[in-house]
């Protein structure tokens, strides 16, 4: 048997050009249901769940053992309805199309606890910022339906700043911007739901947002009335105008976290404090779901020597990978929005004199590295126009799979080997995700002893290649520089 894995990993990925329009490999082949495979829902709130599946069109969906008040549309794959009652329920859903059929159990936890596992879909700010209106969202859910991604879990699609007037109404209510929203966040949500998708809108804990218009401080309870009679699922809570104090942080926040807790949706609620408090510490006890453990992401691979004190892809793992033991399933550490295949092209988040934009190969580490730190993943690129390129770094299905583990730990640094660190995320069952990262900016030889991930020998599978390597005692890799390697290890 072979003891030594030799791999050299050159990829061929440079620039954010390529192929544009759909890319098959999500809609091809027999029927593969997708995570997670758990989701959590207040009791007597609206449940809504898309079925993620790949595999060939048209496709049918049945499931046994739902709870009473849910239906299943077998020709959508959308789960709704209210469920009353609290408990764990075991539900088996079978996808069928001409090529087969596909068995999977989905357990829907009706409880205390949403976020079960990171929270999944896309962000306006990033690429669009200001440029956010009604038919920008439209068109990007159903270009997520179409390009696969919702069939992937991106199921959140999340309205930022400036959806607002800046001054509240004589009543007392945020003033949506009828200019961008014609027909209000409702009608959006509305939409939105009966695709399978949820909801996401922002606010702030002050005065002003980030941006200058209404945010919801002193008016917490009315603002989260709205955002649930709107039909909002998620709301992304910044802290620009605020005080520094941590405690009034936390009083700020708690008071926003108890209004959403006293409507009658199922709100995630996202602690956007960038850090400086160490929300790590509190955000869990006030009722977030997932918090900034840091600044704003640029859309650059490192800028610790830029002299900006702005945050790249390796600024924030490094800030991230100190903080594995604050996340568990319903509590996340948030490393920021992906900036996979904005290429340099946003005015929200790169400014001045820096030269912004990645390669393929730091977009795939940047992927592989949010997935194996258990990260939300919420893109801010334009899902309407991107390469296959890009798209397959989005949507490969295995390492979502990390992502979404059930277990839902984040993984940790194991041991550093020159500029190549080595990283390992415990998985359900007894598996093991193995990364090997080169943060430097030349190729470099390392020596992964598998009896380090706790293996005398283990079965190996290539996450990115998607290929069966067998079965191993070490692994030996040749590592382009900014290449991620990921690996399987059962």
């Amino acid at each position: 048997m072979k003891n030594v894995l030799w791999f050299v990993l050159i990829f061929a990925l440079f620039g954010c050009t390529g192929k544009r329009g759909k890319f098959e490999g999500v809609f091809e082949g027999e029927p593969r249901v997708n995570p997670p495979y758990v989701v959590g829902n207040y009791p007597g709130t609206e449940f809504i769940f898309a079925i993620p599946t790949s595999g060939e069109r048209p496709m049918t969906w049945t499931a046994e053992g739902l709870p009473g008040g849910l239906t299943l549309n077998g020709e959508t794959g959308i789960i709704r309805g209210i469920v009353e009652n609290a408990g764990e329920y075991k539900v088996k859903i079978t996808a069928t199309n001409k090529l087969g059929s596909r068995v999977s159990e989905l357990k829907i936890q009706i409880g205390k606890e949403l976020a079960l596992t990171p929270v999944m879909g896309w962000n306006s700010w990033n690429t669009f910022g200001q440029d956010l209106t009604e038919a920008l969202v439209i068109e990007t859910a159903e270009a997520m339906i179409a390009n696969g991604m919702r069939d992937l879990g991106y199921n959140y699609i999340n309205i930022d700043d400036l959806w607002q007037l800046k001054e509240r109404g004589a009543d007392g209510h945020i003033v949506i911007d009828s200019t961008k929203f014609p027909r209000g966040i409702k009608y959006v949500a509305d939409y939105l739901h009966e695709r399978g998708f949820r909801l996401g809108i922002y606010s702030d804990a002050s005065k002003y947002t980030c941006a200058g218009v209404c945010g919801s401080y002193g008016f917490e309870e009315i603002d989260a009335r709205d955002f649930a009679e709107w039909g909002v699922d998620l709301l992304k809570y910044d802290y620009c105008g605020a005080p520094a104090s941590r405690d009034t942080a936390i009083a700020r926040y708690r008071k926003m976290g108890e209004a959403l807790r006293a409507t009658d949706r199922s709100i995630i609620y996202s602690v956007c404090e960038w850090g400086r408090r160490e929300p790590w510490e509190w955000a869990r006890e006030v009722g977030g779901h997932y918090w900034r453990t840091t600044e704003d992401i640029r859309d650059a691979w490192d800028l610790r020597e830029s002299g900006t004190g702005l945050y790249g892809i390796l600024d924030i793992i490094d800030k991230n990978a100190k903080l594995a033991d604050y996340a568990f399933p319903g509590a996340w550490n948030d490393p920021d929005m992906l900036v996979i295949g904005i290429c340099g092209k946003s005015s929200s988040i790169n400014s001045g004199d820096v030269q912004y934009g990645c390669n393929l190969k730091e977009y795939r580490t940047h992927m592989s590295m949010w997935c194996m730190m258990a990260a939300p993943l919420l893109c801010g690129n334009d899902v309407r126009n991107m390469p296959d390129s890009v798209l397959r770094i989005l949507t490969n299905p295995e390492i979502i799979a990390i992502n979404q583990d059930v277990l839902g730990l984040q993984g940790r640094m194991m041991k550093k080997e020159g500029n190549c660190e080595i990283w390992m995320k415990p998985l359900d069952g007894g598996r093991v995700a193995l990364a090997v990262m080169n943060r430097g900016d030349e190729p470099e030889e390392v020596v992964v002893p598998l009896d380090l991930l706790g293996f005398g020998k283990a079965f190996v599978r290539d996450v990115w290649l998607h290929q069966n390597v067998g079965e191993f005692e070490q692994l030996k890799l040749n590592l382009e520089p900014h290449v991620t390697a990921v690996f399987k290890l059962e």
